[in-house]
């Protein structure tokens, strides 16, 4: 059998043709499309202010300086997530204070928050780890009692809901993520959606160079002031085709990566030598399936890099999320001494898990053979 990739964008010629137009237009950015892509995504997940970026490490970045993040602060983030999301932070002169995650579901151990919580403290990520929401609510009743801010790094969970709402709704900034093996893509690309008009307004500002008219809002063309410092980080009308063609698309791709998932899930749970993540669906929290993520027990880093290994030779795409806690990345390991050592289920999950993949591009004899190969593997 041929190589099944771990992810693998769903191009079809209607995303080809879309993009097509576009390029034929001439108008390539500023243009009408990027309107268009944000106000899809508005409706689809039912967050009113969404703006299209160049990624979701850029939407952290602009998440953080909203939020007022700067040198001397903290936030208080998940030790097993993507470094992006502590990195936006860093980049900013904060200080990320790591709270150990739940072994079960890889979520952020939200009776851990609180303890960690300081005067310098300005906001909590959270990280939807796989696609699984986190319970919110508990950390809402957090936030209230000390009146700081809450960023939803929602890179894996587009599509996922917390009591019917969509992950982002409860929070007061939420950023998104269009990279290819994500569940649309962009070729590239981030959404950042902020829960009140003035900061939706300051976004916009951030977004683009602090100008305060758009291209297609200035009455005399190229006269515009700037009212604040802003960067480049707007989405080009390129990009922002891609993943308006590919939101028509997106209520199938959930059924088949749930559909997949399922069928893989049902036929590796009974495997004594591994422990499948709990990030299925329950009654109020709808998970996004990103992928099916299991921990081998019993292992260390080694052995599971060489089953990484090993199950790619048979042909089976796979990945981990993420190789290690962040603390134990070489630049983190400088800092050690500030941060929390006893961070045992982020580094178990980092050093023992293994991913593979659930997306729509699996076909039937595909799903049979990942659940065949992996069965000979840890039986």
């Amino acid at each position: 059998m041929n190589k099944i990739p771990f992810g693998k964008p769903i191009i079809d010629q209607t995303d080809i043709n879309i993009v097509s137009k576009v390029l034929k237009s001439g108008i390539l950015t500023h243009g009408p499309m990027g309107i268009k892509f944000e106000k899809k995504f508005a409706t689809f997940t039912g967050l009113k202010y969404s703006l299209a970026t160049t990624s979701c490490t850029s939407s952290l970045l602009m998440a953080y300086k909203l939020v007022g993040l700067k040198a001397g602060d903290e936030f208080i983030v998940p030790a097993q997530t993507h470094v992006a999301t502590i990195n936006a932070g860093k980049f900013l002169g904060a200080k990320p204070i790591f709270i150990d995650t739940e072994p079960e579901t890889g979520n952020i151990n939200v009776q851990e928050i609180e303890k960690k919580i300081s005067k310098k403290t300005k906001c909590i990520t959270i990280v939807h780890f796989l696609g699984k929401p986190v319970d919110i609510k508990k950390i809402i009743n957090i936030t209230k009692k000390y009146n700081i801010k809450i960023v939803e790094d929602c890179a894996l969970s587009l599509g996922a809901k917390y009591y019917g709402k969509h992950v982002g709704t409860y929070s007061d900034f939420a950023c998104f993520s269009f990279y290819p093996a994500k569940h649309i893509t962009t070729g590239d690309g981030g959404m950042l959606c902020c829960k009140n008009k003035k900061d939706y307004i300051n976004a916009k500002l951030l977004r683009g160079f602090g100008v305060n008219k758009s291209f297609f809002e200035r009455k005399i063309p190229g006269i515009y002031d700037v009212l604040s410092t802003g960067l480049n980080f707007r989405l080009s009308d390129i990009n922002s085709a891609l993943g308006l063609n590919q939101l028509q698309k997106l209520p199938k791709i959930l059924k088949s990566r749930e559909k997949n998932y399922l069928k893989i899930y049902n036929s590796l749970k009974k495997l004594s030598k591994i422990k499948i993540l709990n990030t299925i669906s329950t009654k109020y929290l709808k998970s996004s399936y990103y992928c099916l993520s299991f921990i081998v027990k019993n292992s260390s880093r080694k052995k599971r890099d060489n089953l990484l290994k090993l199950i790619t030779k048979k042909g089976i795409g796979c990945s981990v999320y993420y190789p290690r806690a962040i603390v134990d990345y070489d630049y983190y390991k400088k800092e050690k001494k500030t941060y929390n050592n006893q961070l045992l289920n982020a580094r178990m999950i980092g050093n023992n898990s293994i991913c593979i993949p659930v997306g729509p591009h699996l076909k039937k004899e595909h799903k049979k053979y990942i659940i065949k190969e992996i069965t000979k593997i840890f039986i």
